[in-house]
């Protein structure tokens, strides 16, 4: 089992104190923001920042001022930037309105030939615990979510950091290929603890063969005992099937014929697109299932324990 890291904040809950005469209970005043050498505006809104060598849009509610917000970071694939995968979620909109600070990363390089690297992984996540000190955010709404090599991204957090996120949720990123290494789900290479997982692919995907998708399923129902408990969603176009086991984990596969029709380097995308987006890496604005309101939901339905 891949040895995790462990995140160390400073999270204040919003408490009662009462005078020593036994006056009655008065509620503390939530803590302010408490800005770092990065994060140093702290008000509200979106900005956009370099922190530990990448770059990071970083959009914050107004209501983190009153109360300890979730987090979620939602993670570009090859080419893309914080800002096109905003265009295709809208989980800054969404998750900023349902109490969750929302984090863009942007790989290192330029739009077009932008990249992840394993590498990276120690970068985005010194930056969540700058967002997660700054704003005192509720550790057990800590999520990541990615589309590629973003999702490729998102298998190897839920592997490498299972003990400070709740849940995840890959996009169009199977077994480790062209687009990254993820996690095996093996003996060696599993997270820490069961974490429910949200799984999406395209079954005629251009870039990551649906075959990976499938033997990435196949690898987490073995490592964790799952069997299928009810179908979330089906039609001629897509299948959703919700996994369980013995422990109460929650495994949720989506897999759905929609394409899009964008190229890249000569090679149609097809199945390799974000479902619900009519943008050009969407694969469709009217499709069953909207990509980041179904993302948000699950997180919403899934804290730590």
């Amino acid at each position: 089992m891949r040895k995790t890291s462990i995140a160390i904040f400073t999270f204040a809950l919003v408490g009662c104190s009462s005078d020593d005469q036994g006056g009655e209970a008065t509620a503390e005043p939530y803590p302010p923001p408490a800005p770092d050498d990065c994060i140093v505006d702290v008000t509200p809104g979106h900005q956009t920042l370099t922190c530990d060598g990448l770059s990071f849009e970083l959009s914050v509610g107004d209501v983190c001022l009153q109360q300890a917000c979730g987090l979620i970071i939602d993670t570009h694939g090859f080419g893309m930037n914080g800002e096109l995968m905003d265009l295709h979620s809208h989980l800054r909109a969404l998750g900023n309105a349902a109490g969750y600070i929302v984090v863009n990363p942007s790989s290192p390089g330029t739009l077009g030939s932008s990249s992840w690297t394993v590498a990276n992984d120690d970068q985005v996540f010194a930056f969540m615990q700058r967002v997660i000190n700054v704003w005192h955010v509720n550790p057990k709404k800590i999520h990541f979510t990615g589309f590629s090599q973003g999702g490729y991204m998102t298998w190897r957090f839920a592997c490498k950091h299972a003990d400070i996120i709740a849940s995840v949720a890959p996009l169009a990123a199977g077994t480790g290929s062209a687009g990254g290494s993820s996690c095996s789900f093996s003996a060696a290479d599993q997270p820490s603890r069961e974490l429910p997982i949200f799984y999406v692919h395209g079954t005629t995907d251009g870039l990551v063969a649906f075959a990976t998708a499938v033997a990435q399923r196949d690898a987490v129902i073995a490592a964790w005992g799952l069997s299928p408990a009810e179908t979330v969603s089906t039609g001629s176009d897509h299948e959703w099937t919700r996994y369980t086991n013995a422990n109460g984990n929650v495994f949720e596969f989506a897999q759905h014929n929609w394409e899009t029709a964008f190229v890249l380097f000569n090679a149609p995308l097809r199945g390799h697109c974000v479902p619900g987006s009519g943008e050009f890496l969407g694969c469709g604005a009217d499709t069953a299932f909207n990509w980041g309101e179904s993302v948000l939901s699950f997180f919403q339905h899934h804290p730590l324990p």
